[in-house]
């Protein structure tokens, strides 16, 4: 029995966009990644672990006529608000598991697929084939009259997408080679992720512990009611900035929490500080209930009033 290879292939992050003969640009949608195999009357949805999601998301597993049997397309679920894809909405639908929950889920929040490769078709592997040729194959066999499905466009110019996107409020971009052949389950060069970032202050109110050191700082932007909790950072210092950051922490230990409202962290040690210390943190998004998504922490400055507040340009 022919057997399917539903490792995805993954880009390398790239600094900033650039001009390059041999290369598309493509937007890079911000959701869940998703292979798709239709079978005989069955669609198979396998996510980026290889987990299998047929269930998951009824609105696409239930499209059974669009491509023959034997064809596996690559794409990202996303959830549109207002245009936008919200990666936070999406993770609800992704991590829902109950019918009922499943179901009343794809009709509050349906997700579109945004496919962008072609790697299979009718039982074909077509991976070797340079993307120039499998992306017109995919656009040449394209069906046009599903509103679920969407098929990502690509552009010569890097710089002008990267930009647009950018005013748009969008993840970033993806560069990829023409000539650049399906590798599975690694990340090639000849896939290129550029992301746009945002910046902000935030006041640090707290710190979580693990096996006795600092393992992520508690963050805060104030209101006019006072210090609200925006999400925690633990990624961009190294061990020694840990190291050197722990004795102020220590210092600056209070008993009572210094945010509005009262917060818990699952599974997690928690010591409260007093908050006169600030760090710079870019991020890409805010979620629907005001927490920092991926947050990356890039130095450290005296907090003030003016400066970590939800008036700071950017916010």
């Amino acid at each position: 029995m022919f057997t399917y290879d539903f490792s995805p292939m993954e880009p390398v992050s790239w600094p900033a966009p650039f001009v390059e003969p041999g290369w598309v640009f493509q937007v890079k949608w911000d959701g869940v990644r998703m292979l798709t195999l239709w079978e005989k009357d069955l669609v198979r949805l396998v996510n980026r672990k290889g987990a299998d999601r047929t269930n998951q998301y009824p609105e696409i597993a239930g499209l059974r006529d669009v491509f023959p049997a034997g064809t596996v397309i690559d794409g990202e679920f996303v959830v549109l608000a207002q245009g936008k894809p919200k990666f936070d909405l999406i993770l609800k639908r992704d991590q829902r598991r109950q019918i009922a929950a499943i179901h009343s889920g794809a009709q509050q929040w349906p997700v579109l697929y945004t496919v962008f490769d072609l790697l299979y078709w009718r039982g074909q592997d077509i991976r070797s084939w340079p993307l120039s040729r499998r992306q017109s194959t995919l656009a040449s066999l394209w069906p046009n009259n599903y509103p679920q499905l969407y098929l990502v466009e690509s552009f010569a110019a890097g710089e002008e997408l990267f930009a647009a996107v950018g005013s748009a409020g969008l993840e970033g971009i993806v560069a990829k080679r023409l000539q650049s052949r399906y590798v599975p389950g690694k990340q090639s060069s000849d896939w290129r992720k550029i992301k746009h970032w945002r910046y902000v202050n935030c006041v640090v109110g707290g710190y979580t512990l693990r096996a006795g050191m600092p393992s992520a700082l508690l963050l805060g932007l104030y209101s006019d009611e006072g210090l609200v909790y925006v999400g925690r950072a633990g990624s961009g210092l190294s061990n020694s900035a840990w190291q050197a950051i722990n004795g102020y922490l220590q210092a600056a230990t209070s008993a009572v929490s210094p945010f509005l409202k009262q917060l818990s962290i699952a599974d997690r040690v928690v010591r409260w500080v007093i908050p006169l210390l600030a760090v710079r943190i870019k991020f890409m998004e805010w979620s629907s209930d005001l927490k920092l998504r991926a947050p990356v922490i890039l130095g450290f400055q005296s907090a003030t009033r003016d400066s970590c507040s939800f008036n700071q340009q950017g916010v």
